[in-house]
């Protein structure tokens, strides 16, 4: 794969767009507090994850906590993330 191909999952996409999300619930006092988790692809064929409250992408993505490799693996499993294209 030269410096410029991309893997045959990131074709067609460029920096910024969101390649996953994962929603999950926990309970809070007065009810429960949602929180997602985006991975986002970056301009080197690099990828992030960011976390917040809520269920909405984008502000996730402007505005979230980048997350570890580790923490990210918690939200996309199965092998889906390679740990030298995730960015620190």
């Amino acid at each position: 794969m030269t410096e410029h191909q991309h893997p045959e999952w990131m074709k067609e996409t460029e920096s910024g767009v969101i390649l996953g999300q994962n929603i999950r619930s926990y309970p809070a006092i007065g009810g429960h507090v949602d929180v997602i988790v985006v991975l986002v692809q970056g301009s080197v064929n690099d990828y992030a994850a960011y976390a917040a409250s809520g269920r909405d992408p984008d502000f996730a993505k402007r505005s979230g906590d980048k997350i570890s490799f580790a923490e990210a693996c918690c939200h996309f499993p199965g092998g889906q993330l390679e740990e030298e294209r995730y960015r620190v």
